[in-house]
């Protein structure tokens, strides 16, 4: 029933007409079931093509309605408790408005697409578990997100990944064998499968590259942030065990033990390594420290958005506007850049853009504006 909702919202929305509770509630339906943020940005890509709709169109259109109609019970039934039913008196001879036929088109979208998650649970195949489709482009595999959406991937091996919004994950089309490789970037959590190599007893690698570092694992659950335009990459370690070794320093190993993190500054400094020690002002190339819990409910920050929670903690706006823009696909410009310096901590979940401002205006006045996805930031 909420995907069904969640469709009829958004055919208002690209309609001009949902109102800005409408609005509102639809950020809320998508918060909590991100997988069809992609949907959404499939039919709003078919939504902007400005292709005029002739009687030719309508009419081809209206003999694909009718036999979905025939083909299954779920389209009657559909049609009889939402908006979105066209009118049983409908000819090929009547014209309709192209917002009224664009959104019975995203309904026979969303036919389509419940359709094919239904096949796919049935007959369990492997795509079933990726509701982002994997692009194959040549010898790799692709899984995409975009900023305001976050899915997961079932490996072949049986490992699985959480991928953050605004990532990347590519790996072989024959993953395995003697080496287990993926490539990313942006953020990924990983639960790894411990895989033995067939007829030994040796463990079969499971590598993850990134632009600065590599991660080197047998069996674990980790995170791993490693945004292209970020200043630093991170690696924390839920449990298990990992080695981390940095591109341009192969000579060194660094592993990490449960409830650590290690971060690693993408542009390299004079200053050595200092294991167990915290992020100074003056941060090092490379440091460890503790992961970090919130005080509530003892949750890991480094991996809270795996349970769609967006939490920071004494973070500076600057650090935290990245964090949101991903979060709600949103631009976020600073009007007074010492704005960007103010620290604030706080856990959301199932709030808007504007509901998150406004909390964290309470702590520390500042005023914004809102025009289409950009937010302007000032006091």
């Amino acid at each position: 029933m909420n995907k069904d909702r969640t469709w009829f919202l958004i055919s208002k929305k690209l309609a001009g007409e949902a109102s800005a509770g409408e609005l509102n509630e639809l950020e809320g339906l998508l918060r909590s079931d991100p997988d069809m943020h992609y949907a959404l940005q499939n039919i709003t890509d078919l939504w902007n093509l400005s292709t005029p709709v002739s009687n030719d169109t309508e009419e081809a259109f209206n003999r694909h309605v009718n036999k979905l109609k025939e083909a299954t019970t779920d389209w009657n039934h559909a049609h009889e408790k939402t908006e979105l039913q066209p009118d049983n008196t409908y000819t090929t001879t009547q014209k309709r408005s192209r917002k009224k036929l664009m959104i019975i088109s995203i309904a026979t979208a969303a036919l389509m697409v419940a359709s094919f998650y239904w096949y796919n649970a049935v007959t369990k195949r492997a795509v079933s578990a990726r509701p982002f489709p994997v692009a194959q482009t040549g010898e790799k595999n692709k899984v995409s997100t975009h900023n305001g959406s976050k899915t997961t991937i079932n490996l072949p091996d049986g490992s699985k990944v959480w991928l953050n919004a605004g990532s990347q994950l590519s790996y072989d089309k024959n993953f395995g064998g003697d080496i287990r490789e993926v490539t990313l970037s942006g953020e990924a959590y990983f639960e790894v499968m411990s895989v033995m190599a067939p007829g030994t007893t040796q463990k079969i690698p499971f590598i993850i590259h990134t632009q600065q570092i590599d991660v080197r694992v047998l069996g674990t659950a980790f995170n791993v942030k490693a945004y292209p335009n970020e200043k630093q990459t991170e690696t924390s370690l839920v449990h298990g065990k990992v080695e981390v070794s940095i591109h341009n320093r192969p000579e060194e190993k660094f592993m990490l033990r449960p409830n650590e993190k290690l971060v690693v500054m993408n542009e390299e400094v004079s200053t050595p390594v200092t294991p167990k020690a915290g992020l100074k002002s003056n941060q090092p190339f490379v440091s460890y420290s503790k992961l970090n819990y919130t005080g509530a409910d003892s949750l890991v920050i480094e991996t809270a958005w795996v349970q769609n929670k967006l939490v920071f903690d004494n973070e500076s706006f600057g650090e935290i506007a990245e964090k949101l823009q991903r979060w709600y696909n949103v631009e976020i410009r600073f009007k007074d850049v010492k704005m960007q310096q103010e620290s604030f901590t706080g856990t959301f979940e199932n709030e808007t853009i504007q509901q998150a401002l406004d909390y964290m205006s309470i702590t520390k006045p500042f005023h914004y504006t809102i025009q289409g996805n950009i937010i302007t930031i000032g006091r």
